[in-house]
Parts: C-alpha cells; structure tokens; sequence
C-alpha cells in the first residue's frame, strides 16, 4: 500500500535505500518535491559529498522542465545533472561510446560504419536529410553496389528516405513476447526494400545523424551489450530521479531499469491521469507497473494535495479521474488574505453550453481578463480568434493536418525554429511589415537575418533608404485579404529592380528570392498555405503561436497554470469518445483513444487556479452533466459547485 506524503517531505537516509515510485496530480509540487530532495542529497549523502565525480540525475520530459529545475537548484548544480532523456543518452552513453555505437549498427543491421566524426543526434527542428542533396544520396546508393543499384532509377524525396528508422516497436514486441528479437527497419511503402539499407548507411556514415527514436534504441542496446558502459553510468549516478514519468516510452522505461538493478538508486515521480502521449509511444501502465529486478525493493507514495486550484476545480477534476483509485486530491491552495480566499471559493465552476452571442461574450471577456482558450489543436483556437473568416479556419485546419503524422511540430517552427520553408518566408514578410509600420530598425534587422548574416557596417543611409522604398512599394496597398504568398512573390519580383541594386549586392545578394516551398511539401499543404489571408497569417503568427499567445493546445499547456482557463477539447474521428461519454461515464486509466482523451481533458481542466469555464458546443446538454456531477458529489461526499450559461 502506497505512503501518503506531501511535496514538502524529504526522503530519510532509509528512504533513500530503496527505490521508489511517488503518484501526484496536478498541481502537487512535484518539482518542488524533487528539487528539495536531490538538495538533500547532494549536501548530506557521502556518495555524492564525499566526491568530485559522481552526480544526481534528474531527467525530465521537455527542455523547459529541464531549464526550470536547474533554475531552482541554482548552486546546486555542480553536483546534479539535468536532462531530456534524449539529452542523457546523447551525452552520457552515445558520444563517450561511439564505438559500441558502431559495433551495434553493424551486428544488428548489417551496416559498417566508419569513425570518421561523431555520431550523433539529429538537429531539433530539422528533418535529418536537411542541407543534403539528393543526387549525393543517389550517387551513394549507386556506388554502395554497382552490380545492382548502378542503373536504377531512383526518385526518393528527402522526406521519404529521411523518415527511415529503426522499428523500436517491434524491437519492443519481441522483448515483451519473449521472441526472437526484430531488429529491423520501417519504412514508406515507396521505398523499395532492397534500397533501405544502402540509404540507411548513407545517414549513419555520411550524414552522422540518429532520429530520435534511435537514440532511445542505441542508448539502450549500449548499456545492454557493454558492462563496462552500463558499469560508469552506475558509478557517476548513484541517484536518478525521473519527473513526469507517466510520458516516457517503454524504450525509455527499459533503460531506467537496467540502470537500476544494480547499486544506482531510482526515483520515478507522475501521474497517470497526465498520460497525454501515446502518439509518442508513452503508457499508462507503464508507471503503473513500474518494477526494478534486482536485490533493492521499491516503496510506492502518494502526494494527494493541490496547491494550484480552488476546492470547486478540485473537486471536478476528482469528478473525470474518479476511475484512478492512486490519487484523490485535495485542495490546499494558500491565499493571501482571508476575503480573497472565500472569493476565490465562491467561484463556481462554469458550463457554457452551445454556441449562442452571450456564450461568446463571456468568452472574450475571459481573454480579455488575462484567461486562456485551450483546444485539442491549434487549429480550433481559430473558433475563438475574431473575425477569421470560416473557409480560412478551414484552411487552417489542412495545415495542422498535414503535419499529423510527422515529426514536424508547428508551433515550435512557428515559435522558435523557422526551418520549415514557409514559415520562414511568412516570418520575413511580417517582420518586414511591422518594420513598415513602426519604422523599427530591429525588426529589419531580426528578418533579414533569417536568410542572411548582417554586418550592420554595411546597413549605409543608401541601403536603408532602400529598405524603406521596397517596403512602402510593398506594403502601400496591402489589404487584409491580400494572400500573404503573392505578397512574398512581389516582394521577390520588386527587389529585382535596379532600384535596389545596392541592398541587393552589399546584403542579400544578386540572386536572392524568398523561397516558399520546398519539395518536401505536399499538395494539401501548398494549396492551404497558398490560400492564407494576410490577416489570417498575421493572427496565426502573431497570436496564436505568440509567446503570450492566450490560445494553446491541451500539450502545450501541460505543466502552466492560469487563474482562468476555458476548456474547449471537443473529440474527433480518432478519439472513439463522444463528449457526452466524459461526463456520463469518465475513464482514464486505460489505454484506449478514448481513455486517452478524457486524460487530455482531465490536463485541460486541471490548469485553471481560480476560474473554469468549460465550453461544450454541441452533443452534451445540462441535464446530461448534472445528473451525473450530483451523482458523484452523493457518493464521494465532494461538493462541487457550478452553474451553466446559455
């Protein structure tokens, strides 16, 4: 039976003998939880004090949470590592290894690669092939086997040939099954068989780089077939702590394992009701079954506050996880003074049923008072932005779509990468327009640097002046509707003029021009972007991917916290739940699409401290969720108090 403890507890030196697994919800103080206790550790266990080499490990799911924790160890960080567990593997086990690396890809694809350079991961943002060009990769595939390959027609687009990759799901399968293991590739069915493995080469040998996925299959197999690798680790991190657990892969799971069987202490702390990627490959039952083979027993607790909502969020929350027997929380939020607290009490959790003009007011004036909108995708905030026309919802909608299924993450392209050809022609033009329109000479610089480097001694009066005559011929008669690709081809057409002949040869060069797509782009894709509004694009850009943006998707929002919260998360297709499902009869702690979406809603909700509104537009009706909410206030002896606006 697991320990019930607060965030605020430290482990004893007892404690620390054994391994152990810590269940908390939202808003429980996790990280809290585990910064005090690595502090702890690092200033009182002789392991650690007593020398110069060892070190905590802390690994953590995003490279936020990883900068967040080592903002709040501070002076600690000497003695305590902290990463993504990608970032371990890279540093820790496939950089030092490099040739067990190479020993692994040739015992278990066939592949002989040679130690010319470092093996390592691919760049964030980028697809693997990126900068490559693909009549070097035919060459390769052609010379590999003359016999062969030299007369064939090759036609892979870099997209294809990069999306090659070790199939760590069947790797898996086998492990699990207890069959023989499978080590193999997965590939697009356009890809012939026979060419996998030449073009496999070519990225191991040539370009240098491993997918993702890769890192978690060599950083395991490293481990696995070299003690004296598994050995160091074990010896330079007597401690390992994994936060959010609940959303690493079985991959990952496998490869704490190992190092915890011997001598390295392990602490997992999460929450399944907060198991929101399984397109990732993460489980709920992964947590859930987490054991350690070895002599060191693991002990389980329970962090049952919140110190994030008010009662009335709490409770409800407690409403859609009352399937998940591990965690009932309690609301210990602190507030300031004594009227505060009761007016924050009083705050009833609100229903918003249809789509009706008051319903939209309240909407926007919750925006309007420092509240967030949260969807299932970001193309749905567009539902909540004014006046976006209905055909470029939709539009955007194809966007998002195109995307579903690779490993391009939008927003992160739109936020901070601009590796992606359009969006980086989209950030050029609109960075040279609010130049245009506040007369910024930052914002000049900041969007010539997306194509260019700038030496700001050659930005002469005549330059400049140059700038400013290109962008009002540009810009003079743009209206809202103008499609933001032509205004991006008349900004090409235009800077050809000898008007511009100087900023042409000193800055951007004679033959520059703004590329908007590449070949990696899909038809659907092109069409959608190419039909995007000026004003669509400025919004998307601008509000929606902002770094304020008051509109995220339920996975952007996971680990931030506001004081009011809409939750719009309507199921689609894939989701196999109807709405009416998450209120009627709520589960979680399975591992079906369905269980999965209302884990996402349970997130969604579980991020407003003071104020929930939760939007239904359709398919649910007031009678609906009251029988049901009323129903669960009887039997669990939880008050939960709400009203509904129509």
């Amino acid at each position: 039976m697991a320990i019930k403890i607060t965030s605020g507890d430290i482990f004893s030196a007892e404690q620390l003998a054994y391994h152990s697994k810590i269940y908390a919800g939202p808003g429980a103080g996790k990280t809290h939880f585990l910064v005090e206790n690595v502090k702890r550790i690092v200033t009182t266990s002789p392991l650690i004090a007593q020398s110069r080499a060892r070190r905590v490990l802390c690994i953590t799911y995003t490279n936020a949470a990883v900068d967040e924790i080592k903002r709040r160890l501070d002076n600690f960080t000497d003695y305590i590592e902290v990463y993504t567990i990608h970032g371990f593997i890279i540093e820790n086990i496939i950089k030092p290894f490099q040739d067990d690396l190479r020993t692994i890809m040739e015992s278990d694809f066939g592949i002989n690669v040679n130690n010319r350079g470092i093996i390592s991961s691919q760049i964030e943002g980028l697809g693997i092939l990126h900068g490559i060009n693909k009549e070097d990769i035919y060459n390769f595939i052609k010379k590999t086997n003359p016999t062969e390959f030299a007369n064939d027609d090759l036609y892979y687009s870099k997209k294809v040939m990069g999306e090659i990759e070790i199939d760590n799901s069947a790797f898996l399968t086998s492990l699990a099954n207890k069959l023989p293991r499978q080590m193999k590739f997965k590939a697009s069915q356009k890809v012939e068989k026979r060419h996998i493995i030449p073009l496999k080469k070519y990225i191991w040998s040539v370009v240098r780089k491993l997918t993702h996925n890769e890192i978690l299959y060599f950083g395991y197999r490293i481990l696995e077939n070299n003690p004296t690798a598994l050995y160091a680790i074990r010896v330079k991190f007597p401690f390992i702590f994994v936060d959010e657990f609940q959303d690493t892969n079985p991959l990952q799971t496998l490869l704490i394992k190992l190092i915890g069987q011997k001598s390295t202490v392990v602490g997992v702390v999460g929450d399944i009701a907060q198991s929101i990627y399984s397109f990732q490959g993460a489980r709920p039952t992964d947590f859930e079954n987490f054991s350690i083979d070895g002599s060191r027993e693991i002990k389980e607790y329970d962090i049952h506050d919140n110190r994030r909502s008010t009662e009335n969020i709490v409770n409800f929350c407690n409403f859609l996880r009352q399937s998940d027997k591990h965690v009932v929380q309690i609301s210990k939020r602190i507030y300031d003074t004594e009227d505060k607290k009761k007016q924050s009490e009083a705050k009833k959790i609100h229903f918003l049923i249809g789509t009706t003009t008051i319903i939209q007011n309240v909407i926007q004036n919750v925006l309007e008072n420092d509240g967030v909108v949260l969807t299932r995708t970001w193309a749905a905030a567009f539902d909540y932005v004014r006046d976006i026309d209905e055909k470029q919802a939709i539009l955007l909608k194809n966007i998002y779509n195109s995307y579903y299924n690779t490993s391009i993450q939008i927003r992160e392209e739109i936020v901070e990468h601009n590796n992606v050809t359009w969006v980086r022609a989209f950030r050029f033009i609109l960075g040279l327009w609010e130049s245009y329109l506040n007369g910024s000479f930052i914002d000049i610089i900041q969007s010539l640097k997306l194509y260019v480097d700038i030496d700001l001694h050659k930005l002469t009066p005549k330059i400049i002046f140059q700038i400013k005559r290109l962008s009002e011929n540009i810009f003079d008669k743009i209206d809202d509707n103008a499609l933001t690709c032509n205004v991006i081809e008349n900004f090409n057409t235009e800077i050809q003029k000898t008007d511009y002949i100087d900023f042409r040869q000193t800055i951007l060069g004679m033959e520059f021009k703004i590329p908007i797509f590449d070949e990696l782009d899909r038809e659907q894709l092109i069409a959608a972007v190419s039909g995007l509004f000026w004003d669509t694009s400025y919004k998307l850009f601008k509000q929606i991917f902002s770094d304020d943006s008051k509109y995220m998707t339920v996975h952007q929002a996971k680990g931030l916290e506001w004081n009011k919260v809409v939750v719009s998360v309507m199921p689609g297709r894939r989701d196999k739940i109807k709405i009416l499902s998450i209120f009627s009869s709520p589960c979680l702690i399975n591992e079906s699409p369905a269980d999965e979406f209302t884990r996402m809603y349970y997130v969604a909700c579980s991020r407003a401290k003071e104020d929930l509104y939760i939007h239904i537009p359709s398919e649910c009706t007031e009678s609906d969720i009251r029988s049901s909410i009323d129903a669960f206030c009887i039997n669990s002896g939880q008050k939960i108090e709400y009203e509904f606006i129509k």
